[in-house]
């Protein structure tokens, strides 16, 4: 049976699908098709027509349970034949293979390892609370790879490939290497560009390079998107929460001052290896914090040491002993450099056992500052709930029986629902259930506004307003389905539906009569996604999932943002949701404000979208510009305020988009770097103007000397004159157009640039070396940018641009100008990706000086070294201002 001869696509390609399948046959060139697709761009229904038109049998290997069940989903209800059964051509048993296989990687790696027993399958990538699916599995007598060739698979179906845990990447690069001859097509939202060069190049290995990039700017120009926001709600922990929080903190002071008291420990830092000699200065200063750690606790006992070793770290004098300096001498006795300390095993045991005990370890990992347990019950926090009504509320004062908002969130709590109707009754969990009757239960309180129409819509619970059973009976039929009570909720409120029979049918019924206005707020599990759900009619999300990856969060917003077509002025907001620090609220740092705002900060650096207060389109959380310190709660309750009345403005949002796509004919994604005007010192154009001004004075003396002269023509003095005079005009030729060239900041930048670029390109690092540099220039700052490239040259250079520009802090290589010069700026950095080995440095530093100027190589990890970075940290300018800054940001043809 041939592939084609049971699958069709039923629907109409999308413009850019109907470009990547016209493109295809050139794409497989090299045996691999590796596309770069947004959500909501249909990868998966591009995937399988790339299958089908390969016309062989195939393996299709997923991350998760729930991303393999959308592969046969979307099989069954987009491409079958009818009368064909999906189950005779799709098999999700590896030791049965089918025309088509469907698979996770971690089954992969079990067949691989030839595993027997419980394989515990998770649902959700990358998380450790994600449900797992059990499957009693034996592999012990299964040869994969002979009965894949036996069943002739020569198709191997990449989804997501990168986000694999070390042993499930060799399982997979094993079994590809030993099935030999087999096309790779390798979809993925989410290409791994700030990964090392090594991950990097292993994933290219894999998966072929990049053939196709599928924007989600241009998916809203064609219209297979929406104009869509995100916006951020802070809240703060309950009170129980704050105590939590306290508690640890008590725990770890308690913990520091016993350890203070703690003479064992005295003596095993007293004989470390470093103070005699046998642990070297260079493989110490890799990590000064270490150092630093060992003389602040010798400090804090008591002990004297010689004051060279502060020399070392360029310090005059040493903090107090905190929790930080405890945490990093406690992380590197037990379980970094245990060897380098003269203790026992038994006294590592027990002081190990001991912060165990307190719950001060966690994976390896002390914890004196930060607690995981902490953090996930702030990511969990239940003032969420406030946050949830909040939005709620506003937007349906916005939008009145318009709103179509979608809550998804990860647990449905089944035991809630007896308390369902009895507001006596205290809820305190999140979930499904919870969240339902916490809305129910503060819509009720004002009796004379509309209240909007809830449902709940999981795998096994699915609740309806009364108002809604006529419109659900009508969609399904009344002898399908029937009526109970919600927990102690009114039948004439809302109704419980239960499916008679097999209830698959009934999920897209309640998302019909969601969509047709009989429900305005829907909350719902991230499992809705595993079932291949889909409804175009939301328009306000809610992202109350606190357990998923990145990826999953990308795939529940693309729920969101899916254009409409009766309804072609649809825009969407997106809410996240950020439990702030209580201790740390007053911070300006806003990394440090807590674990879930980091999350926040790196999920926004993969999400294009529109700038809150600009016509751009770029990535990063700065293009939401009303989050800004201090984290106060004063200014946190003023920034919620702000992003709800922004939230409110749909139209100008939909302008917004307009205006930034209107030029975009060929969109081209970049990676801007933003460059301080003050940093774009350079030690060239000092030079230029020093030869310059030496030339002038020469010439001038040489004629001078020649008036002086003229009686003795066709003497030697005379000679000399004439030489100088030449010498001069050479010089000043020479040197002028340097000094022209040379003679803004943005000028600078581009040859810095340039100079980065060919440093890469010597290097064989860029994978399109024809691409080219570019500036651009605001009030305050330049933005450097690669252009013409792969999505990862981009990011390689961005990288490069933020390494050279980064502050002083201990690089292994810096460039370091030559005395004699006056530059503001004397020091740089040696990026990253060429500071491993000296011959990468030099070839660096031979590339760049002909736009930086007379810099040499300064290796930091001797003394003599070690002193000019602790000079370099104090007069570089890159450690007094601001940072550099790189995103994503959407250009066009004519930019």
């Amino acid at each position: 049976m041939n592939i084609c001869d049971v699958l069709q696509f039923r629907g109409t390609w999308r413009t850019y699908q109907a470009r990547v399948l016209e493109r295809a046959e050139r794409y497989l060139d090299d045996g691999c098709i590796h596309i770069v697709a947004a959500p909501g761009s249909g990868k998966t229904t591009l995937g399988i027509e790339l299958v089908r038109k390969l016309s062989e049998p195939a393996l299709i290997l997923a991350p998760t349970v729930t991303i393999r069940e959308q592969w046969k989903t979307r099989i069954e209800e987009g491409f079958l034949k009818e009368g064909i059964d999906v189950n005779a051509i799709v098999s999700q048993d590896l030791k049965s293979p089918s025309l088509i296989t469907i698979a996770t990687y971690q089954a992969l790696h079990s067949a691989m390892t030839k595993y027997a027993g419980i394989l515990e399958e998770e649902t959700d990538e990358g998380t450790e609370d994600s449900n797992a699916v059990k499957v009693d599995v034996d592999f012990s007598e299964f040869d994969l790879v002979s009965v894949y060739k036996e069943a002739g698979i020569k198709v191997l179906c990449l989804d997501e490939c990168h986000h694999l845990r070390s042993e499930w990447w060799k399982a997979l690069e094993q079994f590809k290497q030993e099935m030999g001859q087999v096309t790779v097509v390798a979809l993925t939202a989410t290409p791994p560009y700030d990964s090392t060069p090594s991950m990097w190049n292993r994933y290219i290995n894999m998966c072929g390079e990049i053939d196709e990039e599928i924007t989600i700017p241009e998916l809203v120009k064609d219209g297979s998107l929406c104009p869509h926001q995100d916006f951020v709600y802070f809240n703060y922990p309950t009170r129980e929460e704050e105590k939590s929080v306290k508690e640890h903190m008590d725990k770890a002071k308690a913990m520091l001052e016993e350890l203070l008291q703690d003479d064992q420990l005295l003596s095993g830092v007293r004989g470390h290896a470093f103070f005699s000699g046998l642990v070297s200065t260079d493989e110490i200063l890799d990590d000064p914090a270490y150092l630093s750690s060992l003389l602040i606790y010798l400090q804090a006992r008591g002990v004297d040491f010689p004051q060279q070793y502060k020399r070392m770290l360029g310090a005059n004098r040493l903090p107090d002993i905190n929790s930080k300096w405890m945490e990093t001498l406690l992380q590197q006795l037990l379980f970094e450099h245990t060897e380098h300390f003269s203790v026992d095993a038994v006294f590592v045991e027990q002081l190990t056992d001991k912060l165990k005990l307190e719950g001060l370890i966690e994976k390896r990992k002390v914890i004196l500052q930060k607690s995981g347990a902490v953090e996930k019950m702030l990511t969990t926090s239940k003032g969420k709930v406030n946050s949830i009504l909040d939005i709620a509320t506003h937007e349906y004062r916005n939008l009145g029986t318009d709103l179509r908002m979608l809550i998804l969130t990860d647990y449905i709590r089944k035991e809630v629902e007896k308390a369902l109707g009895k507001d006596e009754v205290s809820i305190d969990t999140l979930g499904v259930l919870p969240f339902f009757e916490q809305l129910r239960r503060h819509f009720a309180k004002d009796m004379k506004q509309p209240q909007p129409k809830l449902g709940v819509l999981c795998g096994s619970v699915v609740i309806i307003p009364a108002s809604a059973k006529d419109a659900l009976l009508q969609a399904v039929g009344g002898d399908k389905i029937s009526f109970v009570s919600a927990g102690q909720l009114s039948q004439e409120e809302y109704v419980k539906a239960t499916a008679v029979g097999d209830a698959h049918f009934l999920t897209g019924a309640v998302t019909d009569i969601f969509a047709a206005g009989y429900i305005h707020i829907l909350v719902g599990t991230k499992s809705l996604l595993g079932e291949g759900w889909d409804s175009p009619c939301i328009n306000s999300l809610i992202l109350a999932s606190f357990v998923g990856s990145y990826m999953l969060s990308n795939q529940m917003r693309g729920r969101a943002i899916r254009a409409m077509k009766d309804n072609p002025d649809k825009t969407s907001n997106i809410w996240h949701l950020v439990c702030l620090y209580p201790e740390k609220t007053s911070t300006t740092q806003g990394e440090e404000i807590s674990e879930d705002f980091m999350l926040l900060k790196r999920r926004m650096k993969h999400f294009l979208g529109l700038h809150y207060e600009m016509d751009y389109i770029e990535s990063g959380i700065e293009r939401l510009s009303y989050i800004k310190p201090p984290f106060n709660r004063h200014h946190v309750e003023h920034i919620n305020k702000q992003m709800l009345a922004l939230s409110d403005q749909r139209q100008s949002l939909k302008e917004g988009w307009e205006k930034a796509l209107e030029i975009h004919d060929q969109m081209e994604v970049v990676r801007e770097t933003e460059v301080e005007t003050s940093l774009l010192d350079s030690v060239v154009i000092y030079d230029a103007i020093r030869d310059v001004i030496f030339s002038t004075i020469l010439m001038v003396l040489s004629n001078v000397g020649l008036r002086v002269s003229d009686q003795y023509e066709g003497t030697f003095l005379g000679t000399c004159c004439f030489v100088m005079i030449g010498f001069a005009l050479v010089e000043l030729f020479m040197r002028i157009p340097k000094l022209f060239m040379l003679r803004s900041p943005y000028k600078r930048l581009q040859y810095i640039g340039e100079g980065i670029r060919k440093a890469l390109v010597s290097q064989g690092m860029l994978e399109d070396p024809r691409c080219r540099v570019k500036v651009e220039s605001n009030a305050v700052n330049h933005c450097v940018y690669l252009t013409g490239g792969t999505g990862r040259d981009k990011t390689l250079f961005a990288e490069c641009v933020m390494d050279f520009y980064s502050p002083v802090e201990n690089q292994r290589y810096l460039l370091v100008q030559k005395k004699h010069h006056k530059c503001k700026n004397g020091y740089y950095c040696v990026p990253n990706v060429f500071a491993g080995k000296k011959e990468l440095a030099t070839a660096f530093l031979n590339s760049i000086r002909p736009y930086l100027g007379n810099y040499e190589l300064v290796y930091t990890r001797n003394e003599e070294g070690r002193k000019i970075l602790l000079t370099a940290r104090v007069k570089a300018l890159a450690n007094k201002q601001k940072r550099c800054l790189s995103k994503e940001k959407v250009k066009s043809a004519l930019e």
